[in-house]
């Protein structure tokens, strides 16, 4: 069992969403907390939320960083290294998402998402990488989703952008293999959150009404997750039941999502 009490944990998008869920699951094994998103003014509501709901916490660290600005995140962890401790566990959970077809999905929105939910997770990654213990168990964590194990209707970018975030723990995982550093890639389907409220919308297609998680749920088990040291795990039904057919009957896997285009896209 990963123990998590006096960990020093940082967490990306933690101001909202699964992240900020993620801090008050966390709270609850009195971890060290450092808290990352772009907005401080959200992030000093929430550490003020945890210390009020958590009178025994540590006081959380906060810090603004666009994680998509490599020199913004070496920065950070500079900062954060010069206390001389180790960082325990990385959690990268940022991410945004463009919902529409791809003939109106511009070069630009491409690049977006994979600066931010992609490279925003590698320049963490990278940068966080020497401050592990050497002697002690540690975590690299990426929150990602169900359109990592196939391309979503509408969610060509994202899709992508999770993809290449799913291969890339897996490269690193397999590279960790001398270290005490565990990898975690986790797959949640639709939560409920701001994400798709602050998601940019394209025209030709139609909203889809999938049912939703909780945040609260999707946090609690990812928690979970992490105290088990899994390596890949998708979070809902549907999610397994995609990885499976995808790798045994691709045949059906296609017909599936054609359907689902056929409902989603405006003709």
């Amino acid at each position: 069992m990963f123990e998590l009490k006096n960990k020093r944990i940082i967490i990306t998008g933690a101001s909202s969403g699964i992240g900020k869920q993620l801090c008050f699951e966390l709270a609850k094994y009195n971890p060290r907390l450092i808290l990352m998103a772009r907005n401080f003014e959200a992030l000093d509501q929430v550490r003020d939320e945890l210390i009020s709901a958590n009178p025994g916490l540590d006081e959380p660290i906060i810090i603004s960083c666009d994680i998509s600005n490599e020199m913004a995140v070496k920065n950070a962890i500079k900062q954060l290294s010069s206390e001389k401790q180790p960082i325990d566990i990385l959690i990268n959970n940022a991410g945004i998402g463009i919902y529409g077809p791809i003939k109106n999905t511009v070069p630009q929105d491409f690049k977006q998402l994979l600066d931010i939910n992609f490279l925003g997770a590698v320049n963490l990654t990278y940068h966080t990488l020497p401050h592990f213990p050497e002697y002690s168990p540690g975590m690299i964590v990426f929150i990602s989703s169900i359109a990592a194990l196939y391309g979503m209707p509408c969610y060509a970018a994202y899709s992508a952008s999770k993809a290449a975030l799913r291969s890339f723990s897996q490269t690193l995982r397999a590279e960790l293999v001398h270290t005490k550093i565990s990898v975690l890639h986790v797959a949640p389907d639709y939560t409920q959150t701001h994400f798709f409220r602050n998601e940019k919308f394209l025209p030709g297609a139609h909203l889809r009404h999938d049912k939703m998680a909780t945040a609260e749920d999707v946090a609690r088990q990812i928690i979970q997750l992490i105290r088990k040291n899994k390596t890949e795990v998708a979070l809902s039904l549907r999610g397994k039941l995609i990885g499976k057919v995808a790798a045994l009957s691709p045949g059906f896997a296609r017909a599936y999502f054609r359907r689902r285009a056929r409902k989603l896209l405006i003709i």
